[in-house]
């Protein structure tokens, strides 16, 4: 097995998702791999809570954006991954595609992500995000579970 060399973390934000992220950012320092973190807005999600949303004034795209960037930034730091490369995407359609596309786009040889995120209702319906990301990467694939 060759050492990985690119790592992408999806996260949520979720408890999961920052236990995954944890991992991912022990998984880059043991093979000196760059680290991406990735946060992915189903647009518009409509089941968040009313002091997520934007007020009137504002472009409620661009409110999420700006709010998902400091979130990924707040972790990376908590983290100590100050080096990490860090992204977030926004979509019509689910995580999952935006998720393989990042990874297929920066040749991303390792992906970590929670098995369980925030939209546990969706995935009733269409399916975990992590299952569908499981079976279509081309790449490598860590799923946690639970948090220890």
């Amino acid at each position: 097995m060759s050492n990985y060399k690119c790592i992408l973390v999806a996260v949520d934000f979720s408890e999961l998702s920052e236990f995954a992220a944890k991992r991912a950012a022990e998984i880059a320092g043991f093979y000196g791999a760059r680290l991406f973190f990735l946060h992915v807005i189903e647009h518009f999600p409509e089941h968040l809570p009313h002091y997520q949303m934007a007020h009137e004034e504002m472009d409620p795209e661009e409110f999420l954006i700006d709010r998902a960037k400091k979130d990924v930034e707040q972790l990376c730091d908590k983290l100590g991954c100050v080096d990490a490369g860090k992204e977030v995407r926004i979509t019509k359609h689910s995580a999952k595609g935006k998720i393989l596309d990042f990874a297929e786009e920066n040749q991303v040889d390792l992906i970590v992500l929670g098995s369980q995120g925030r939209h546990r209702l969706n995935e009733l319906f269409a399916g975990s995000t992590a299952t569908g990301i499981v079976r279509a990467a081309k790449c490598d694939v860590f799923t946690i579970r639970r948090i220890e």
